[in-house]
């Protein structure tokens, strides 16, 4: 550095000549951050010195400029704390710009889902956004679908492909160079949010000024119905002195929001592979952001995962993976033509090696050894002992293991070490299958039970403990894979009876496998002195497209069970007239209330607020999972028909929609001011709000056996309307509910109860239900159980 030129730069600056001070201080510092970087860190006085050169920018106007210094150098050196709290300069956001949100969907034949994944984000809290929707080619209803939506709402903005893209990319990329938005957020045109998602991000992103604002993961929806929460932690990503600095456990773009004037100042953009177009936008995002706010406990992303990810089976399994190798090829030139910082090659390395082991042990045998060859070559370029000290900081020793067999041994060596680590892993698997899921402690030989399914029902764990309190005996309940040999000679002698739940679990249409083995276990547990008990929760599926086969199926598993428990006469009478069960063996054992389980009720005016319901008005509920033979369409429609009469009506339907194809119909119906459609999982601290909230639970079911809905109705002391079906007039009495026998004598109910000429809220009838459905009451009924104890 030329002291004389530095001399000169501080004499103008201090005359107030910043124009002639600003090119002077050009001429003394490098423009390369991470250069500057090493030059301030060795020279701590410079960095008061390159302030007056990042004042001299300011009082020129040259915001862009001084916002654009400032990313690189806090990225350059993260542990500076004098340049990057310098005081007073200008920055972008201080300039007024609408929408504040831009929300982008590429859409390539989704129509299946569509009318839902947009009327989720219309319906949005937070409303200051444009939404950019990309038809990438689209030959379904796409195409029909975003028309309608375009018409409706001046937020929409479309772009449309008359051929497709190929890849996932090149449609948001579009989207992104025409977006106005503060912000920007993507959302997946199969997947859906929930109506706070972006009200929550856009607050703590506005509030703090962030360059990204994390969610703290999503909500994962699998084909059988099944819901779980995958969870992020943001440890370490704000810490330069940690090893995940700048790492975090999403690498997706969909659960977070990103300031638009960052992705454009350094051009961040998808990348155009067949699939990983994620991995250099969230690289680069990562890199620069420097303000990055996180709420580890907020989730409100909903994505669908039909099966296997298309991704990890067309694009990995089949193919030689040439887009991933593109895509970290792709990263690797960005990071060295744009000078960055060299801890971020270690960060990088990290999700190079985990995504590349992935990808090893996905690819197939036919593509092996190529895709070996590539990811050998990429990690000799890895530094062993950064990456050792991330795994052993993140205890992911495995991970550097596989890394060192990788670097050292051939593609053959490396293939059997995989094949004996899957081996390990499946023994593993067994081991977890056969280990309980939940457990009672009892003096007697108890009972082991399947499927275990207590995250999203109540049911199994209030019976058993009712069952264990009762007769004191073990309970155990295992995953519907865990019923097998290894089990049953792991607890014989300790326990008495195998019960099965849910028969459908035990077979597969196209895996004739999965019966055989139900089989093969059932025999087994009864040579060994198990009993076998089976409660009738349905007697057949009642949506099964293969009726037939599905009895043949049953008849095989109910002809070893000793003991059925029937909820009601008319379960016990089709048992016997269907799969000819003996009468002597089966026991009846209503489903039970809910107790406590759920807190207790509200005010009603307070839970009609929260919905944003006026007091005076009648609330109709449909509660629980959406399938076709549950009829909504039968209440809509006759709800729709109240509404041409009458605004004082409102229905609330909540639950998750487990026949997909009903969606688009099932939105498009729900497009009404007086409805509140919240499709999802309804968390368990949710559901005293909806029947605190309600007037009427209204279940306009074709088909039915048992109803929990019902049952959780009572519980909460709830009036239900129910049709005449199944055993649901054993259950609702004229005192806690109404029964129906066509649809349109259930509208003709609804109408009354919302005229108020049929009041339904004895508190003392509902006291006598509650009494005699409560497990504690139930369980005692259970005969054969008795003779156990005796």
């Amino acid at each position: 550095m030329i002291n004389d030129v530095l001399l000169s730069a501080n004499k103008a600056f201090s005359e107030q000549k910043y124009s002639e001070a600003r090119a002077a201080y050009e001429n003394c510092f490098p423009l390369d951050a991470k250069e500057l970087a090493n030059i301030l860190s060795d020279k701590p006085v410079l960095k008061h010195v390159y302030r007056n050169y990042l004042y001299s920018l300011a009082f020129e106007g040259s915001v862009d400029h001084i916002e654009r210094l400032m990313y690189e150098y806090k990225a350059a050196d993260p542990q500076d704390s004098i340049i990057t709290t310098t005081k007073g300069l200008p920055t972008l956001d201080s300039r007024q710009e609408s929408p504040l949100l831009s929300i982008i969907v590429p859409i390539h034949n989704s129509g299946q889902y569509l009318d839902f994944c947009i009327q989720s984000i219309r319906e949005q809290e937070f409303n200051d956004f444009e939404l950019i929707l990309i038809n990438d080619g689209s030959t379904d209803s796409s195409a029909e679908i975003i028309k309608r939506h375009a018409s409706e709402d001046t937020r929409i903005i479309v772009l449309t492909n008359l051929n497709a893209s190929g890849n996932p990319g090149t449609p948001r990329n579009q989207a992104l160079a025409i977006a106005k938005g503060v912000y920007v957020g993507f959302v997946d045109s199969d997947d859906w949010i929930n109506r706070d998602f972006y009200s929550e991000l856009m607050g703590m992103a506005l509030e703090s000024d962030a360059d990204i604002a994390f969610s703290g993961g999503f909500n994962n929806h699998e084909a059988s119905g099944r819901v779980s929460k995958r969870t992020y932690t943001s440890e370490g990503f704000n810490d330069p002195t940690s090893s995940r600095f700048k790492t975090h456990d999403s690498f997706m773009i969909w659960d977070k929001v990103f300031k638009r004037s960052m992705l454009e100042m350094f051009n961040i953009r998808l990348g155009e592979t067949k699939a990983a177009v994620d991995v250099p936008f969230v690289f680069a995002a990562y890199y620069y952001a420097s303000n990055v706010i996180f709420n580890d406990d907020f989730i409100g992303y909903n994505y669908r995962r039909e099966s296997e990810s298309s991704v990890t089976v067309a694009h990995r399994k089949n193919s030689n993976c040439e887009f991933e190798f593109q895509a970290f090829s792709n990263v690797r030139t960005w990071a060295n033509d744009n000078g960055i910082a060299d801890y971020y090659f270690a960060t990088i390395d990290i999700k190079l090696v985990s995504s590349l082991m992935y990808t090893l042990k996905m690819v197939s045998e036919e593509y092996f050894e190529s895709v070996f060859d590539k990811v050998k070559a990429l990690f000799v370029d890895v530094d062993p002992h950064s990456f050792k000290d991330y795994c052993v900081q993140n205890q992911k020793w495995w991970l550097y293991k596989e890394f060192l067999k990788v670097r050292s041994h051939s593609a053959e060596d490396v293939k059997t070490y995989l094949y004996e680590k899957e081996a390990a892993a499946q023994a593993k698997t067994i081991e977890q299958l056969i280990t309980p899921r939940y457990q009672l402690e009892g003096k007697r030989a108890g009972i082991l039970f399947f499927p275990c399914w207590l995250t999203n029902n109540p049911y199994q764990k209030l019976l058993y403990k009712a069952i264990n309190e009762h007769f004191n005996l073990a309970i155990e309940g295992y995953d519907q894979k865990g019923l097998r040999k290894e089990l049953i000679d792991k607890k014989k002698g300790k326990f008495k009876y195998i019960h099965l739940h849910w028969l459908h679990n035990f077979f597969d249409f196209e895996d004739s496998s999965v019966l055989v083995n139900t089989l093969e276990a059932l025999n087994y547990a009864k040579q060994n002195g198990f009993e076998i008990i089976y409660t009738a929760h349905n007697i057949c599926s009642h949506d099964s497209e293969n009726a037939e086969e599905e009895k043949r199926y049953r008849e095989q598993i109910l002809s070893l069970v000793d003991h059925s428990l029937a909820h009601g006469e008319l379960a016990k009478q089709r048992l016997i007239s269907e799969f000819d069960v003996a009468a002597e063996s089966i026991e009846i054992v209503p489903h039970g209330t809910y107790g406590n389980f759920y807190g207790e009720k509200i005010v009603k005016t307070q839970a009609k607020e929260k919905f944003g319901i006026p007091a005076q008005s009648t609330v109709f509920l449909f509660f629980g999972n959406i399938k076709g033979y549950k009829g909504i369409f039968n209440l809509l429609t006759r709800f729709h028909n109240l509404r041409e009469k009458r605004n004082d009506v409102y229905l609330i339907i909540a639950g998750r929609v487990l026949d997909q194809e009903l969606l688009p119909e099932l939105t498009r119906q729900t497009m009404d001011a007086n409805i509140l459609f919240r499709p999802g999982f309804v968390q368990n601290d949710e559901v005293i709000d909806y029947f605190s909230c309600a007037d009427l639970c209204v279940l306009p079911y074709e088909q039915v056996l048992t109803s929990g809905a019902a049952m959780l109705s009572i519980t909460m002391r709830c009036p239900v309307l129910a049709p005449s079906i199944g055993i649901l007039p054993e259950v609702i009495t004229p005192e806690i509910g109404l029964m129906f026998n066509s649809f349109d004598e259930m509208q003709n109910q609804m109408e009354m109860v919302a005229d108020r000429e049929i009041n339904l809220s004895s508190g003392e009838q509902f006291d006598k239900a509650l009494e005699k459905y409560d497990w504690k009451n139930l369980a005692k009924k259970i005969s054969f159980l008795h003779k156990n104890t005796i």
